[in-house]
């Protein structure tokens, strides 16, 4: 029994020290599969499950608290309920198709509580930029549901006939635009649908520029800076709690 509280306790530790990170995988992990999720819609529906409950898991230690309760928890549940629908109802009904909708207002929701929680200081470099790429895969979530529903209200949106199904193909189409990449394999035709890639590309520029001012903004030297003695070749590196010696050989002579 002990063992097993170890075992629990280091478990919670590790968790909550890896939080972010983890939810950050889980996201990437999301959304290379995709795919999976376009061709067989119960195990997207599953993915979609997992991937929630880890929102709802990690999401409160990277954005505000408040929004997320009153905000995000809610349309997290709607959109629950829209994949269930999507994934066990007729693909061709109304009612089964507003799962990137809901997924739009979920993702604006997430994007809200962390912008919010974004104006504090960075007190962990290695949290702010898992919680930045978070934000940046979150984005491009955002605009693939748009795309997608622009798809759908709007003639010749792009040079190609992509079905409603294929929401992979336009969440692919988001992430080059919005890396500025744009691979050209997909371009959109229709002006408005032009406008939104074109706002998504400025977004994605600005999103680094603002990130990257943030961080060094929140640089401290003094909290950064590590007290390092030597002694002999040994260095002690006082920025671990002063619990780990490292002992580093200088250069032998032959």
């Amino acid at each position: 029994m002990p063992t097993l509280m170890r075992i629990e306790a280091r478990s919670k530790r590790f968790f909550y020290r890896h939080r972010v990170q983890i939810l950050m995988w889980a996201l990437i992990a999301e959304m290379l599969a995709s795919p999976l999720a376009d061709a067989h819609p119960q195990a997207g529906a599953a993915l979609g499950l997992a991937v929630l409950a880890m929102v709802a898991v990690g999401i409160s230690q990277m954005a505000n608290p408040k929004i997320v309760r009153r905000v995000v928890l809610p349309v997290a549940g709607l959109w629950m309920i829209a994949r269930m629908v999507e994934a066990f109802g007729h693909r061709d009904e109304i009612y089964a198709n507003l799962s990137p909708v809901v997924r739009l207002l979920f993702s604006c929701s997430i994007l809200w509580a962390i912008f919010a929680h974004f104006r504090g200081e960075f007190h962990n470099s290695r949290h702010a930029i898992s919680e930045a790429f978070i934000s940046y895969l979150v984005i491009a979530s955002s605009f693939a549901q748009l795309y997608w529903i622009l798809n759908r209200v709007v003639d010749n949106a792009f040079n190609q006939v992509i079905p409603y199904t294929q929401n992979g193909t336009f969440l692919y189409f988001s992430m080059v635009t919005l890396t500025s990449v744009g691979s050209g394999g997909i371009a959109p035709l229709n002006p408005y649908v032009r406008m939104v890639a074109a706002f998504e590309s400025m977004s994605g520029i600005f999103f680094i520029a603002v990130v990257v001012a943030r961080l060094v903004s929140s640089y401290n030297p003094e909290r950064a800076r590590r007290s390092i003695h030597e002694t002999n070749g040994l260095v002690l590196d006082e920025s671990v709690g002063a619990e780990r010696a490292v002992l580093l050989s200088a250069s032998l002579s032959s």
